[in-house]
C-alpha cells in the first residue's frame, strides 16, 4: 500500500503525543497529516480536510474518544465521515475496545504506539474495508467482525506513573542523568527502560514550558528508542549520540538562538530517520 495516498489528521491534546504520531507518520512516507489538538477544532477542519483517515485519542475532552467518534459518524457535514478512525489511548482495555466498536471506530490502539503496530494496523484496516453502516442505532464499519486492536499499554503506564513534571530549575539534573542512562543503553540493551524514563523526565520539562524544539527532538529520540530493535549496533550508536548531543544543546541555548535551536531539533530528526533507513538496507 503506497502510504502517500493517506491523508491523516491526527487529533492528540498532548502536544508531545502529537509530535511523536507525526514523525512515525513521516518516517514511514506519509506526507498529508495534520495535527490538532482540540477536538471542536478537528470536527471544524474536517469540514474541509477529507482525511481518509483520523487517528484520535481516547484522553480528550469534553468528549473522550468514542464519543467524539459518535459525533464525527454521524454528522453529514463531514465528506470523510465513512472513512477509518483510529482511536489510541494509554488505558487500554477490553471494555474500552467495546465503547469504541459501538461507537463506530475501526481500531482501538495501546499506546506507546510503534512505527511498526501503527502503519500496520492502518494498513490492515484500510486493506480490507468493512461494509459502513448507517441506521439509525448506529453510523460506522460493521461490527460483527469486532474491532482491531493493536498496541502494549502496560509498558507505558509503568513508564508515566513515574514521570511527573519536572521544575525547569532542576533540567540540567535532568539532562545529566538522560545523559548517564543513554550512556548505559549504549553498552548493554537491558537499560533500555532507565533511558525511556530519563527521557521522559526531559519530555515533561519540554511540554511544560512549551519549547518546541525541545519537543521534536524528545519526539525523534522517543522513536529511536521505540525502533532500535531490528536496526544495526552502528547505527543505533549513531543516532544515539545525536540525539543525546541535540537534547544537551538545545537545552543549553537561550530563546534568543531560535534559528539554531530549530536546526538541532531538525538535525535529530534527521538522525533517527536515517538510522530507520538503515534497518530497510
Amino acid at each position: 500500500m503506497d502510504f502517500r495516498n493517506w491523508t491523516v489528521l491526527v487529533v492528540e491534546p498532548n502536544k508531545y503525543e502529537g509530535q511523536i504520531i507525526l514523525d512515525l507518520l513521516r518516517n514511514a512516507g506519509v506526507d498529508k497529516v495534520k495535527v490538532v489538538t482540540d477536538q471542536n477544532a478537528a470536527m471544524d477542519l474536517l469540514e474541509v480536510y477529507n482525511a481518509n483517515v483520523v487517528i484520535a485519542s481516547f484522553e480528550m475532552a469534553p468528549l473522550d474518544g468514542a464519543a467524539w467518534t459518535r459525533l464525527y459518524r454521524r454528522n453529514h457535514k463531514l465528506p470523510g465521515r465513512r472513512q477509518a478512525i483510529f482511536v489510541t489511548s494509554g488505558a487500554f482495555s477490553l471494555a474500552m475496545a467495546e465503547q469504541c466498536r459501538h461507537a463506530g471506530a475501526n481500531a482501538l490502539i495501546g499506546k506507546p504506539i510503534s512505527a511498526k503496530v501503527l502503519m500496520a494496523t492502518i494498513t490492515k484496516v484500510l486493506g480490507k474495508p468493512r461494509e459502513f453502516i448507517d441506521a439509525e442505532g448506529y453510523v460506522g464499519p460493521c461490527r460483527r467482525a469486532g474491532i482491531v486492536t493493536a498496541g502494549a499499554p502496560k509498558k507505558r503506564r509503568k513508564v508515566d506513573d513515574t514521570a511527573a513534571p519536572v521544575d525547569p530549575k532542576t533540567v540540567q539534573t535532568v539532562v545529566e542523568a538522560l545523559v548517564a542512562a543513554a550512556a548505559a543503553y549504549a553498552v548493554d540493551a537491558n537499560k533500555l527502560e532507565g533511558c525511556e524514563l530519563a527521557l521522559r523526565q526531559v519530555q515533561a520539562y519540554a511540554v511544560n514550558s512549551g519549547d518546541g524544539p525541545l519537543m521534536r527532538a524528545c519526539a525523534a529520540f522517543a522513536l529511536q528508542l521505540s525502533s532500535a530493535k531490528g536496526l544495526r549496533v552502528e547505527a543505533v550508536r549513531a543516532s544515539l549520540e545525536v540525539c543525546v548531543n541535540g537534547v544537551v544543546k538545545l537545552v543549553s541555548l537561550g530563546a534568543d538562538q531560535a534559528a539554531r535551536r530549530e536546526e538541532i531539533a531538525e538535525g535529530v530528526r534527521q538522525a533517527v530517520g536515517k538510522a530507520s533507513m538503515q534497518r530497510a538496507a
